[in-house]
């Protein structure tokens, strides 16, 4: 064999060599980083390429990528968790005070000595608290049939004007007690959306109702169309929302009042964004100047 081509052979051999064992020591260095995975924060993984080489890279990024999976689904978790521990300490605080209060009128209902007036009074205390406990269970209730999947929505095409100037009706002798003013600028000439009558009562019902509870002297309402969509803006002045309440106002149990004192577990908005997304709408809160306003887009 001629010389130069023994040198070349040579040559070649120590190369794959050195490159095999390059190889097999990025193998090893993975191996073991994989298998010290297991004793570390899923916020601390994440494997390092010992050399370079393609094949060894691509094992290194595909794993990684598995990884960053991970970490963020166990941190999606641990928020989940969080959320679920709030509610629930929310919900006992909201059931346990109406408890609390009924059982000190049970008490006195008890005594022999009391007047029949006070009596009746303390009778309908007590059935107004049972009375707000019953709305918690069953707004609890219709939140998890939604979560479900078994809310049943039956949309048909609808006009918006009809049916929101009836509620407001409804509700007018309740905002003249409050002494709300309301302005309307509703637009009659809105066109025809496949939406649910019964989920679209609902959701001006519980509007109105948070406007009785935190609204101040004036409420607005606007129905209009807007790039072939429907909108609909209800707007009151309030001392009650904050503006680092925005972002939290639609979660469940969520209330701006951080003492809960107003009795109030903060669930009807949570079913207004849930109904609306049911029906392919949208929903946002917004704070100008001191007053609230909910925005809803209906449309294709």
């Amino acid at each position: 064999m001629h010389p130069a081509i023994a040198i070349l052979l040579a040559l070649t051999s120590a190369s794959l060599l050195i490159a095999y064992l390059l190889q097999r020591h990025s193998i090893i260095q993975v191996r073991r980083q994989l298998t010290d995975a297991d004793s570390l924060p899923v916020q601390h993984l994440h494997l390092k390429l010992p050399l370079p080489g393609r094949e060894i890279e691509r094992l290194v990024v595909a794993v990684n990528g598995q990884l960053e999976k991970r970490r963020k689904e166990q941190v999606l978790h641990h928020s989940r968790e969080r959320a679920v521990k709030e509610e629930i300490a929310n919900l006992s605080h909201d059931l346990r005070t109406p408890l609390t209060s009924m059982q000190g009128y049970a008490h006195l209902l008890k005594d022999p000595a009391a007047p029949a007036a006070e009596r009746e009074e303390y009778l309908e205390i007590i059935l107004h608290k049972l009375a707000v406990m019953n709305n918690i269970v069953e707004s609890f209730y219709e939140l998890s049939s939604m979560d479900s999947g078994d809310y049943p929505m039956d949309r048909q095409p609808l006009y918006l004007y009809s049916l929101l100037t009836e509620v407001i009706l409804a509700f007018h002798t309740d905002l003249v007690q409050k002494n709300i003013e309301v302005e309307l600028n509703l637009e009659e000439s809105e066109r025809m959306i496949p939406l649910d009558e019964k989920a679209m009562i609902r959701i001006f019902s519980n509007v109105l109702q948070n406007v009785l509870r935190y609204g101040k002297s004036r409420l607005a309402i606007s129905l209009f169309t807007e790039a072939d969509k429907v909108k609909m803006v209800f707007a009151n002045d309030t001392d009650h929302i904050r503006r680092q309440d925005l972002p939290r106002l639609f979660e469940r149990t969520y209330t701006s009042d951080p003492s809960r004192s107003s009795g109030q577990l903060g669930l009807g908005l949570a079913i207004v964004k849930q109904l609306v997304e049911k029906q392919g709408g949208c929903l946002e809160a917004a704070l100008n100047h001191g007053e609230f306003q909910l925005i809803f887009t209906f449309g294709e």
